[in-house]
């Protein structure tokens, strides 16, 4: 019975923490270089931050439409 109760507590744990490793990668500071990154347009091609170099731009990310959160 212990060890049951010793397991149901590692798995909690581990569903606890796991997530909060893996998801602590350094986050960017306000106002540094955002790395460059190419993604697609609404028109089929292709957009390159590093075509705005020098500009301003602002970048918004939103949930996709539908979507709970």
């Amino acid at each position: 019975m212990l060890r049951i109760i010793l397991l149901v507590l590692v798995v909690i744990a581990a569903v606890l923490v796991v997530p909060r490793l893996l998801s602590s990668s350094a986050k960017p500071s306000e106002g540094s270089t955002a790395p460059d990154f190419t993604l697609p347009s609404q028109d089929g091609g292709s957009v390159r931050l590093k075509d705005y170099r020098g500009k301003w731009v602002v970048l918004y990310f939103y949930p996709k439409d539908q979507t709970p959160g």
